[in-house]
């Protein structure tokens, strides 16, 4: 059985029960062990990096030296934590001078940065370390070729030599369910989940950007791995029926929920009942 340091985030424990649920029950499917990471801090993505450079490298360290004290490979399912974590592993095995640095504020907290262990999105351990051939065995409920596009979120993709995680991956992880992904012009801009405390109307902008190009592409559903970008595709579309009069609904669903929904877990097992903009309507794609 695979063991994991599972690095939660903030986000996601105090905000989206149904991601965290679906996450274990989905990891539960193929005997995956996820451990808790304790005394462990939030990774500041990204107001600490804006504002305490050197803090923002220094805690997220800490995260990736515990986890290397602990002896198991560290997952998370939040795309701006993995953005975090790759983005320091990849800075510091790259620098030498700022790991000294780092490891010299560490060292009073009893651990070290090695770099022995890569940080990596739950998504992307479940398809390398489980692989699709197995994950396909436990479809039991099929998603009858709904169109689904996917909102893989900047900190996922970019910079692409920092986080080394390949679209396909998600790709993959949609299509073994029996849905179809969704092509839209679209998918590599953000969703305005960032840029919202800091120029509103901007952050609309993208996030109905975003949304109309899946629309007309003929997505049916959403889905996501981040809880900022999963957030913010959902709330905008009842902002935009209020202040455009404009109606997309599109269920916005956590690649975990899509997952447990086609392996036979029931709506209120997924929490679809958590979403702003009814997600009900897959139940009707489900086959079997």
């Amino acid at each position: 059985m695979p063991s994991y340091n599972l690095y939660m985030g903030c986000s996601v424990p105090a905000n989206y029960p149904n991601y965290e649920t679906t996450l274990f029950r989905v990891a539960d499917k193929f005997g995956i062990e996820l451990i808790y990471m304790e005394g462990v801090s939030c990774c500041g993505s990204p107001n600490l990096r804006a504002i305490d450079y050197m803090g923002w490298l220094i805690v997220n360290a800490r995260t990736l030296a515990v986890a290397e004290k602990n002896g198991h490979d560290i997952v998370t399912p939040c795309n701006g934590c993995f953005g975090s974590l790759k983005d320091v592993y990849h800075f510091l095995t790259h620098n030498a001078d700022y790991k000294e640095k780092v490891n010299a504020k560490l060292k009073k907290t009893g651990v070290e940065f090695k770099g022995t262990i890569k940080p990596r999105h739950f998504i992307e351990a479940l398809y390398n370390d489980i692989g699709i051939d197995e994950i396909k065995k436990k479809i039991t409920k099929p998603l009858d070729g709904v169109g689904i596009a996917i909102h893989y979120g900047c900190h996922l993709l970019r910079p692409k030599d920092v986080t080394e995680f390949k679209p396909e991956i998600f790709d993959d992880l949609i299509r073994v369910t029996g849905a179809s992904v969704v092509e839209y012009p679209l998918w590599k801009q953000c969703c305005g989940a960032t840029v919202l405390p800091v120029n509103e109307e901007l952050a609309i902008r993208l996030a109905r950007d975003k949304l109309k190009s899946m629309k007309e592409a003929g997505a049916v559903f959403t889905t996501v791995s981040c809880p900022a970008c999963g957030n913010q595709l959902d709330l905008q579309q009842l902002g935009l029926k209020e202040s455009y009069g404009e109606e997309y609904n599109l269920p916005v669903l956590f690649i975990t929920q899509i997952l447990g929904l086609a392996m036979g877990m029931g709506d209120d097992e997924v929490g679809l009942e958590m979403n702003r903009v009814p997600a009900g309507p897959i139940l009707e794609h489900l086959g079997g």
